[in-house]
């Protein structure tokens, strides 16, 4: 289990942070992506309840705003429970939490003691870069400094929508509970919104990870080809 907390105001970079380490996790780690937001051109497990998250194994955990939705929208209890689960069950569960907030302080204390690591990015003027420093623990001081990394936003920008309003339905209490859906979508038009199944938008769902896996990576082999294909 890690704890890796991305924090930032809105404009920092903090979700396009959270996008390029999803995609890195996924295309050169293989590792199984969920998220509460939405993501192109990656395949995903889209988390949209509580009862979701506490259901998730095996893969990197990508949540966006994810302790200001815990304070608005769980219950106490769910809160609870959601914070309990990662505390005692991530590691037997092989969960990757990859988080953002704006504030470090709005992160549940417990979280705060055995976090992980704590990144900062700032953005370049004309957003084509991003540079991130990263810190020991959850208390990031100077002492704590461990790295800084860049990267080329040219593809994580392309894989979110920047204007998206993140939010989750706490349903423990319900009887019935929806499973996430397993998807990719090439594209996405805001006219037609997330999930579009046409021709342009092209989202696929799937029944198991090693099939949407598949497409993805095939997807990617062509469009790297044709990106060089186009440089030469």
């Amino acid at each position: 289990m890690v704890l890796f907390c991305v924090v930032g105001e809105m404009g920092a970079g903090k979700t396009l942070t959270a996008t390029h380490l999803a995609f890195k996790n996924w295309y050169f780690r293989k590792m199984k992506i969920f998220s509460n937001y939405h993501l192109f051109q990656i395949p995903y497990y889209y988390i949209e309840t509580v009862s979701q998250l506490l259901e998730m194994r095996d893969g990197v955990a990508v949540l966006d705003e994810l302790w200001r939705i815990c304070d608005a929208r769980m219950s106490r209890s769910s809160k609870n429970q959601f914070v309990g689960d990662i505390l005692a069950r991530s590691r037997k569960r092989h969960l990757v939490y990859l988080f953002t907030a704006q504030v470090i302080d709005t992160i549940d204390r417990r979280i705060r003691k055995v976090q992980d690591f704590t990144a900062y990015p700032i953005l370049n003027r004309t957003e084509t870069f991003c540079k991130v420093t990263i810190f020991r623990t959850g208390y990031p001081k100077e002492a704590n400094y461990m790295k800084t990394i860049y990267f080329d936003t040219a593809i994580p920008m392309q894989c979110y929508d920047t204007d998206e309003e993140v939010d989750m339905v706490d349903d423990l209490k319900d009887e019935v509970r929806k499973p996430p859906q397993l998807m990719f979508q090439e594209k996405y038009n805001p006219e037609h919104g997330y999930g579009c199944q046409c021709e342009e938008c092209k989202t696929k769902f799937f029944k198991t990870w090693e099939e949407a896996d598949k497409y993805g990576e095939e997807y990617w082999k062509k469009k790297f080809h044709e990106i060089l294909k186009e440089n030469k």
